[in-house]
């Protein structure tokens, strides 16, 4: 049986002596770096967590509308009377001559609505109390949620990943089988992208068709007026900036994980940033408003350069086409700019740790 010796990527390892019946694939660096994402995805898939995770989000995205639905359901089981006009009664003190007896029976302030008049004050109200059930604004609620719930999922499951290897000590094992660190940085920055693409995509589509099955008890169809070329092109914009939303928390929480090299610091530093920039903007702004002067408006526009404020301007300014509204202050390039500042940074230096870092236990 003949015996066949490999070479690691970098050309300074040999791998194991292997049989001739062993077939190990191409050796150049894009084939092992594809395979492993494969290995970094087999993974994902196969711990508990991730099931646990995908389960919550799922849930999330079904349980959204279906308590948006109640108001639904409510409207269709009140009587319609509840729905008349508040009246505006003679009772109101200067309402009435003075001198002059009150009026009997109902006043001249409150009509008597038809049937019919009552029927379409109850399907107006029903018409504004669906509408998030349907496109577009299930769009945006689902979206709402997935910014805020599932960014705590997506930093859950890829701090895991990240400071998993030093958790559990296999990363030292794992950098003497051949590829390079930087290809096992760059395959779990891989994982992260199918994984965020995957999960954000599911829990829109999942959201919008439980909106679109419960919008079925409220008896009005789903318009498609807004449907253009320019919509769709607004939308999948949208949707990008979302899935760069969850990278940006993924990279941070790959970051703390190698540098606290465990699970626990990828999670609870990506978290702590994810909390402590809202909390951070709201008491700048506020000791803003005390005073004014140079110093002043600098610490007023710090906000302006925080990771959330400019996915939100992001957002916003795709949103106008979308939705309506108006677009953001800030603009797009400003935004753009800054948060590629942010993941060269997190990105270059959780390169440089994991490169530079003696991982023996």
């Amino acid at each position: 049986m003949s015996v066949t010796r490999q070479t690691s990527t970098d050309g300074n390892m040999p791998l194991p002596a292997s049989t001739s019946s062993v077939i190990f694939g191409r050796q150049d660096y894009v084939s092992v770096l594809l395979r492993l994402i494969g290995v970094e995805l087999y993974k994902i898939r196969r711990r508990v967590m991730s099931k646990v995770l995908g389960s919550i989000a799922i849930a999330i995205s079904v349980l959204i509308f279906v308590v948006i639905s109640l108001g639904t359901i409510y409207v269709l089981n009140a009587p319609p009377e509840s729905f008349a006009p508040p009246c505006q009664g003679s009772s109101i003190p200067g309402s009435r001559p003075q001198g002059s007896p009150p009026q009997e029976g109902p006043s001249s302030n409150c009509p008597q609505l038809s049937a019919a008049q009552l029927a379409q004050l109850r399907q107006d109200a029903l018409l504004g109390v669906s509408a998030p059930l349907r496109l577009p604004l299930s769009l945006n609620i689902i979206v709402q949620f997935v910014l805020s719930a599932g960014t705590i999922l997506i930093i859950i499951l890829i701090g895991a990943t990240a400071g998993g290897e030093y958790s559990i000590g296999t990363v030292r094992l794992l950098f003497t089988r051949g590829p390079t660190r930087t290809q096992f940085l760059l395959s779990k920055l891989g994982a992260t992208i199918i994984c965020i693409a995957i999960g954000i995509l599911t829990m829109s589509i999942v959201g919008i068709l439980t909106g679109q099955a419960l919008n079925l008890l409220s008896g009005i169809a789903q318009s498609f007026g807004f449907l253009s070329a320019a919509w769709v092109a607004h939308t999948m914009l949208y949707l990008l900036i979302t899935m760069l939303d969850w990278f940006m928390y993924a990279a941070i929480a790959i970051f703390f994980g190698i540098l606290g090299r465990s699970t626990v610091a990828g999670i609870v530093g990506a978290m702590t940033w994810l909390f402590v920039e809202p909390i951070l903007g709201g008491v700048l702004r506020l000791a803003g408003s005390f005073s004014n002067g140079p110093f002043v408006d600098f610490l007023k526009s710090i906000p302006d350069y925080f990771i959330g404020n400019n996915i939100g301007a992001l957002l916003q300014n795709q949103g106008q086409y979308i939705f309506g509204g108006s677009g953001s202050t800030l603009s797009n390039l400003h935004a753009l700019i800054v948060l590629a500042v942010y993941l060269i940074a997190f990105i270059g230096l959780a390169w440089r740790f994991n490169e530079r870092r003696d991982v023996t236990n």
